[in-house]
């Protein structure tokens, strides 16, 4: 039988901070879709304390984080100075570059406030020529990001370029993050025009060229077909073009093996950059000696 789907990727549940989520990328088939190199799907969570979510400072190189909320809301803070709260349909792109640290707080007027949380965190890794970009910080708010609609299903543009529209947050590369929320009624083409495409189902009956998505699941299309989502439902849709193959350590990604290394020493030694006012504790290198008993070493890779 032939299908649009070269893999089916299922969820692995990790610890991160104080959550678990659902780990998609990278898989051992599969460690990239286009310049995508993590993804992890948060929650959804029923929270209703006031230190969740909760993520101690960690460093990154070579990458940049992507996060999308679907629901709920967190503060990021990094080491450029920038502090921001993402709500759901926003967009934070975190550019690390030659080095930046980072955390992810619950906001404080959530304290002990029933929440829940869901949403997504990627990483993209960077061409060559930004690997050792200076780090920076942007966020969109969500109605400063294209929206399409088609019959009564409705195309929100993250990141990147898809569906004849461009995001104004554009990516270091060709790339697209899009949610799509699907009516029964009007199925939705994956107009794109880049190298590779996977599709998460989030929620509801997801379907592509007829081929249902089992819910948390991410699905590695095959691009050189007319493409179709169907159903009804959240779908994330991701992808771009490829950047070449990268080496992954923790937190860290480069094309050169011997830059992680020189990172891990960094971090070790700290000689990050520190994120103001909210620095300590930090996330130990994985096997080191924790700097601070609140601190828990969690690899990502």
């Amino acid at each position: 039988m032939e299908t649009a789907i070269e893999l089916r990727i299922d969820p692995r549940h990790r610890p991160v901070g104080s959550s678990t989520v659902r780990r998609l990328l990278p898989f051992r088939e599969r460690r990239m879709v286009g310049p995508f190199i993590f993804a992890d799907l948060i929650g959804p969570e029923e929270l209703a304390d006031q230190s969740s979510p909760n993520i101690d400072a960690h460093p990154h190189i070579g990458l940049a984080t992507v996060t999308y909320l679907l629901d709920g809301r967190m503060v990021h803070r990094d080491s450029t100075g920038a502090v921001a709260t993402i709500e759901p349909g926003d967009v934070n792109w975190m550019t690390a570059g030659s080095g930046v640290t980072h955390t992810e707080r619950a906001h404080p007027d959530d304290a002990n406030v029933a929440r829940s949380l869901h949403g997504l965190q990627t990483w993209v890794a960077l061409p060559d020529t930004s690997e050792e970009a200076a780090s920076a910080f942007e966020h969109a708010d969500a109605d400063a990001l294209p929206t399409e609609t088609v019959g009564r299903s409705r195309i929100h543009l993250a990141v990147g370029t898809g569906w004849g529209m461009e995001s104004s947050v554009v990516g270091a590369s060709p790339l697209v993050l899009a949610d799509v929320r699907l009516d029964a009624d009007s199925p939705v083409p994956i107009s794109t025009t880049h190298a590779e495409i996977a599709v998460l189902s989030v929620d509801g009956d997801i379907a592509i060229n007829h081929e249902r998505i089992e819910a948390g699941q991410l699905a590695v299309l095959d691009t050189s077909r007319e493409l179709t989502l169907s159903g009804s439902g959240t779908a994330i849709v991701l992808g771009g073009d490829p950047v070449g193959k990268r080496h992954m350590f923790w937190n860290f990604v480069h094309s050169d093996e011997d830059r992680i290394e020189q990172a891990k020493a960094d971090w070790i030694e700290q000689r990050f950059p520190t994120v103001p006012g909210d620095h300590e504790p930090y996330v130990p290198l994985p096997g080191q000696t924790s700097p601070s008993p609140a601190s828990t070493p969690t690899r990502t890779d």
